[in-house]
């Protein structure tokens, strides 16, 4: 693992804005009330403001009667630039994925949203991301180069400037009886033919290749991402969600997300995400602001 923590807090230029859309619930309260004591962000709270108790000049609660109008508020601060990121708290996440992406907004920067996550496990030397395990089903061809391309420009705001990507299957070679090994493949060599050189894409690649360089060595895969990659691409959501319940639960890692492909850092957090890893949502994507 790395020596210094990707969720550090590091100087800052500026205090970050941060607008959550259902605030009213005891876990989001509590994640602000430990970012107000780590003193690196200031809040907008929009939701039932009697359920909402924090007291500080850095908090300002706005007051909402249902899930929608928070969502809508929340999200028109963030167009205004009145706050610089925008976090979903006890509402239902369509609800706030839908409103970003109203014209009104004009929050959109990429045709092709996308979640993405970055971990910091253990038992793994660097940060790891993982995409996408939250929004896209069963991409297709395409719409599985745009979650590259989403994940890759997150990567570089992040400070990874080529990051190596390994697109997933369960083998590391090309079986048409394996679809998602052949569109691994696909999406590999759209990136070789027409990408720049802002990263290294690989694909198919077993997990256990992707981040072993034993096990790419003991089946004989010899390039850059083989064993070190710093962007892992899911065939699936349902791949996506079990890897990342799996290292968070099983592999004790530290996760922080957030969406890709609009202007501004959007966090949409697992209802099961700690406290902890709220937190580490928050830093990350403050650390993103202005990049």
């Amino acid at each position: 693992m790395t020596e210094e923590s990707i969720f550090q807090l590091k100087k800052i230029a500026k205090r970050a804005r941060i607008a959550i859309a259902g605030a009213d619930d005891a876990v989001i309260l509590e994640v602000v009330e430990q970012a107000l004591a780590h003193d690196f962000a200031d809040f907008l709270l929009f939701g039932r403001a009697e359920l909402i108790t924090i007291k500080s000049p850095h908090v300002q609660v706005i007051a909402t009667k249902t899930d929608q109008e928070a969502a809508e508020k929340a999200t028109e601060a963030v167009a205004k630039k009145q706050a610089d990121i925008l976090m979903k708290g006890n509402l239902p996440t369509a609800l706030i994925l839908k409103t970003i992406l109203k014209k009104e907004y004009q929050l959109r920067d990429k045709e092709l949203l996308s979640h993405v996550a970055v971990f910091e496990i253990p038992a793994y030397h660097k940060p790891l991301i993982v995409s996408d395990v939250a929004m896209n089903i069963a991409p297709d061809e395409d719409t599985q180069i745009q979650i590259t391309q989403n994940a890759i420009a997150s990567a570089q705001k992040l400070g990874i400037i080529k990051p190596k990507v390994a697109v997933l299957s369960a083998v590391e070679k090309e079986s048409p009886k394996m679809h998602s090994s052949v569109q691994a493949a696909q999406v590999a060599a759209y990136f070789k033919a027409f990408a720049s050189d802002e990263a290294e894409v690989e694909g198919p690649l077993a997990f256990d290749n992707a981040i072993s360089k034993a096990a790419a060595q003991h089946k004989n895969i010899d390039n850059n991402v083989a064993g070190d990659a710093d962007i892992l691409i899911m065939p699936s959501i349902e791949a996506g969600n079990i890897l990342y319940k799996s290292l968070v639960f099983f592999a004790g890692a530290r996760v922080g997300g957030f969406i890709a492909g609009v202007k501004v850092p959007v966090i949409i957090a697992s209802r099961s995400d700690s406290v902890d890893n709220k937190l580490a949502s928050l830093i990350l994507t403050v650390g993103m602001v202005g990049k």
